[in-house]
Order: structure tokens, then C-alpha cells, then sequence
């Protein structure tokens, strides 16, 4: 074969393997989206760091201790540093009785930082002890995160 038909044979297939090659990479582009915008949030083993978002009430801080002291997950000082943001919503109420009591309600929300989504949730209350509470709390939080772990 002489040199400008070798050259004619190899453009032909080049133009034949040429829309080949670009459906791949497109199919590769298009499958790697898809996988991106179907991730989910963090499953809870998964979770490294989190932020802890600031409250106005004093129990915020006794849960971030007991995290700390567990250390399993990092705390970061920015949210954008963290996988999860946790966030705790309190009431206390009093009731009333021979005796008064005071009653904490603590909602405790972990949520996927870039999905949105909550990856965990509890509610606990407590009479009087906000210490027991937060113990409690950070208690439910590693035996869901063991769970968790245990499964995958």
C-alpha cells in the first residue's frame, strides 16, 4: 500500500473510532453525575468532623464536652471544615407539683453539611439533670454510630 492511501485508511478508521471514543467519555462524564447527585447524606460511621452550631442556652456546651471527651468524631470551629452540623434545640419547663420540677426536652439533629439531609436525630428529656441529659444524648449518639458502623 503506498503512503497517501495508508494515510486514507487511517483517517477512516480515526473517524470511525472518533464518536466511539467521545460517547465513552461522555457516558463516563454522564454516569459520574449521576453518582454525585444521587450520593445521599453520610451515612452516621462516616461523619470524621463536625460543627457544632452555637445556642443561646447553657446545654450546647455540655454536649460538645462529652463529644470532645468521646473523640470517635472531630469538632471543627468552622462549619465549612466539617462533614455534619449539629444542632440542639431545648426546652425547659416547669411543672408544677408538691415539689417543682424542672423538666429539660433536648432535640438533637445531625445533618449532612453539603446534602442538607438529617443523617441523625434523637429526643430526650430529663427532670432536673441536664448533665444526665447530654450524657444520654452523646450515649444514643455511639451506639447508632456503632450500629451504624456494624452494618457496612
Amino acid at each position: 500500500m503506498c503512503l497517501p492511501h495508508l494515510r486514507c485508511a487511517l483517517l477512516r478508521v480515526d473517524c470511525q473510532i472518533l464518536p466511539i471514543f467521545a460517547l465513552l467519555l461522555l457516558s463516563a462524564g454522564l454516569l459520574a453525575a449521576q453518582a454525585t447527585l444521587a450520593a445521599g447524606p453520610l451515612l452516621l460511621h462516616q461523619v470524621r468532623t463536625i460543627y457544632v452550631a452555637p445556642s443561646a442556652d447553657d446545654f450546647v456546651p455540655l454536649i460538645k464536652a462529652r463529644l470532645e471527651e468521646w473523640g470517635a468524631i472531630g469538632i471543627t470551629s468552622k462549619p465549612e471544615e466539617a462533614d455534619a452540623i449539629l444542632t440542639c434545640h431545648t426546652e425547659t419547663t416547669i411543672v408544677p407539683a408538691k415539689v417543682v420540677v424542672r423538666r429539660t426536652i433536648a432535640e438533637v439533629t445531625l445533618v449532612d453539611r453539603r446534602s442538607q439531609r438529617p443523617i441523625w436525630r434523637t429526643g430526650k428529656s430529663e427532670t432536673f439533670d441536664t448533665n444526665r441529659l447530654a450524657d444520654d444524648i452523646v450515649e444514643q449518639l455511639k451506639k447508632d454510630f456503632r450500629k451504624s458502623a456494624s452494618q457496612y
